[in-house]
């Protein structure tokens, strides 16, 4: 049932954020070509600043409609009219948030992947050919880096790290949407400031951790080794900053997800 949730929810997410997508991409393509066909005494002052100004605006689009979507469709599709019909289903609660978290997870990777295309699709635009002959020569740069190992480490754990992150704070909106829920008047303030109270626990509590690690590691070692950026010793430190920092995530996740599941589950308040 979680799969067909996930499945029915990103179909939703795609009626909006696709053509969000082939609009970034292809006036991404658009620039590029005009940067190299468009001579540059006319692309100069008022068109160029036009060309960036719209670029700019449809990542910005994809980037907060993406955030916008996620609340959204929480709040109407649970909390909502259409919450008589999703509670309904025979399947958990934890499903139905699950599922919402995945495919908000699913979609800011798609969104953050099409504006690094957006790029890729400016330089070969711009570029034409010299663009494409220039990707041999990176591979081969990266083939006899000899530090790639433990970059690809580094880059794999970011990417934990960001996904975790990121689920944090959506399980933390959730959360706060759930307890503002719980009022019959100004939910939507309430739940402002609930997640103000959650943010401030947070770092409060990350404060103290912060302490902690400062007192009981030699966490001056750490922060020497952030200005060798990609030498062992800071790939090391590095990995070891996330990795406390994905635990840390996880530890939230499972506290909001459970407060989220318990409201909903237990003192759920329709409309």
């Amino acid at each position: 049932m979680l799969g067909k949730l996930i499945y029915y929810e990103t179909k939703a997410f795609g009626r909006i954020m696709l053509p969000l997508y082939a609009a970034a991409l292809a006036f991404s393509l658009f620039m590029g070509l005009g940067l190299r066909i468009i001579p540059a005494d006319l692309l100069e002052g008022l068109p160029y600043i036009l060309m960036f100004m719209i670029y700019t605006f449809l990542i910005l689009a994809v980037m907060i409609m993406t955030g916008v979507l996620s609340v959204t469709r929480f709040y109407n599709n649970l909390l909502g009219r259409e919450g008589y019909l999703m509670f309904s289903l025979p399947t958990g609660t934890l499903s139905l948030i699950g599922s919402k978290v995945i495919s908000v997870l699913i979609w800011s990777a798609l969104s953050g992947l099409a504006a690094l295309l957006t790029v890729i699709l400016c330089g070969l635009g711009a570029g034409g050919m010299y663009f494409l002959r220039e990707i041999p020569s990176l591979f081969r740069f990266l083939a006899e880096w000899k530090d790639l190992p433990s970059a690809l480490a580094l880059t794999g754990t970011t990417l934990v790290f960001l996904a975790v992150t990121a689920a944090a704070s959506i399980v933390r909106i959730y959360a706060a949407i759930a307890i503002g829920h719980q009022f019959n008047g100004h939910r939507i303030a309430w739940s402002v400031v609930a997640y103000i109270a959650f943010q401030i626990i947070e770092t409060m509590i990350g404060s103290l951790f912060g302490l902690f690690a400062h007192s009981m590691s030699p966490f001056e070692t750490w922060v020497e080794s952030f200005s060798r950026f990609f030498e062992a010793e800071t790939v090391s430190a590095m990995l070891l900053v996330e990795w406390w920092a994905v635990l840390g995530s996880a530890v939230f996740i499972v506290i909001f997800g459970l407060l989220t599941w318990f409201l909903l589950d237990r003192r759920l308040n329709l409309e």
